[in-house]
C-alpha cells in the first residue's frame, strides 16, 4: 500500500470516527505529513472533506461523506461546528 492510499484510508476512517480531525491526530510521522495534506486537499476537491477557510487546521467531514458515510447526528454537528 502506498502513503497515499494509507492516508485515503486513514482520513475516511477519522472522518467516521471523529467527524473532523486535524492532521496530528492522523497516524503519521512528520516526514510524511506533506502528502497527507496534499491527500486532504483532494478529497476536500471532491467534497469529502472541507474546511471552515484554506488556512484552517481542521478537517470536516464534506458533503460527500455527510452523504455517503452515515455518519451519526454528533458528528454531523461536529463537522459544522
Amino acid at each position: 500500500m502506498t502513503l497515499r492510499d494509507a492516508a485515503w484510508n486513514a482520513i475516511l476512517e477519522q472522518t467516521v470516527r471523529t467527524g473532523r480531525f486535524r492532521l496530528t491526530d492522523l497516524p503519521f510521522k512528520e516526514s510524511e505529513r506533506s502528502t497527507v495534506r496534499r491527500v486532504c486537499r483532494e478529497a476536500e476537491a471532491y467534497s469529502w472533506l472541507q474546511r471552515s477557510s484554506e488556512g484552517s487546521s481542521i478537517w470536516r467531514a464534506g458533503p460527500k461523506a455527510e452523504m455517503l458515510m452515515n455518519l451519526s447526528e454528533e458528528k454531523l454537528r461536529l463537522a459544522r461546528e
